[in-house]
């Protein structure tokens, strides 16, 4: 494979991890969803037509020509436990209604939602509806890697459950998981790094926060908003990977010449090849003197919104 097609491959892979951001997406005729006077949202129009049936809940605001610019929770509900119970009746409903692809998938699983990191959280919502309201999704993934002494710079990936309900079969990181109600962000990542590779916490304990990934991707299940918060952790030389808890089937371990050619791959989860691409590059394994397309690449990368 030339560099010319490990570029255009990467950059296949950037376009469709910020789908949303992409020509033909249904960016331009969505609309926010706001609480409590803030944007914590955004909607496609197949939803808000469903949400109008919902006038108790949903206040639909039009401008002069009378479209519709904003869908707003109503202000009646003023407590976090309030919104919560409200949208979770709606999206309960859509659910029997068969409405939407993504309320198949239903998780038992709630995440709060806010305005942005570190604001406060207004409600919680079930899982599978994040991207059913376009809100952003928290997450942490850690590159579990070695320096071997014959293969040099190698690192452990997971391959997923084929039973998963989303990716199923494809490649991941050591570990990963979403940020649910009441975890914090550490915390999230030795817990599932301990269920999903047998990582020992005394050993998880030791991985480095290296920055966040973000990134909107447009599917068949709605606007994937997502935040995830990234982790590097050097396992000791003699650890092997084991699953734990059914989320993956094999860990294997891939030094770098194999891990460049797996991200440009189909089977590798998207935002997972892209997290494991910022690792190479930070790494020093992706330079300009190496890549033709470097800054366009990062560039790309810097624009995750």
């Amino acid at each position: 494979m030339s560099n010319l097609e490990w570029s255009e491959g990467v950059l296949r892979l950037l376009r469709k991890l910020n789908s949303f951001d992409e020509p033909g997406s249904s960016k331009p005729t969505c609309v926010p969803f706001i609480v409590n006077g803030q944007n914590v949202g955004i909607l496609q129009q197949e939803l808000v037509k469903e949400l109008a049936n919902y006038p108790g809940t949903f206040t639909l605001q039009c401008n002069q020509a009378n479209q519709i610019n904003s869908v707003e929770l109503n202000e009646k509900f003023t407590t976090y436990d309030e919104r919560s119970e409200a949208v979770l009746k709606v999206v309960q409903d859509l659910k029997k209604k068969n409405a939407f692809l993504t309320l198949r998938y239903w998780r038992n699983e709630d995440y709060d939602v806010a305005s942005g990191p570190g604001q406060p959280a207004l409600l919680k919502v079930e899982r599978a509806a994040t991207s059913l309201f376009g809100v952003r999704a928290y997450g942490a993934h850690v590159n579990g890697y070695v320096k071997h002494p014959e293969r040099g710079f190698c690192i452990w990936l997971g391959r997923r459950s084929p039973k998963k309900e989303t990716y199923p079969g494809m490649w991941d990181n050591v570990a990963a998981g979403g940020l649910g109600v009441g975890f914090g962000i550490r915390e999230t990542m030795i817990k599932e790094c301990y269920e999903e590779a047998s990582i020992p916490e005394n050993i998880a304990e030791n991985m480095i926060s290296v920055g966040c990934a973000s990134y909107t991707i447009e599917n068949d299940r709605g606007i994937g908003k997502e935040l995830q918060y990234c982790f590097d952790l050097e396992l000791p030389l003699d650890f092997t990977p084991k699953p734990l808890d059914g989320e993956m089937q094999t860990f294997t371990l891939f030094n770098i010449d194999e891990i460049k050619n797996l991200i440009i791959q189909d089977n590798f989860k998207p935002n997972c090849a892209a997290i494991t691409l910022d690792f190479l590059i930070r790494h020093g394994f992706v330079t300009p003197d190496n890549e033709p397309k470097y800054a366009e690449i990062v560039q790309r990368m810097c624009m995750w919104s």
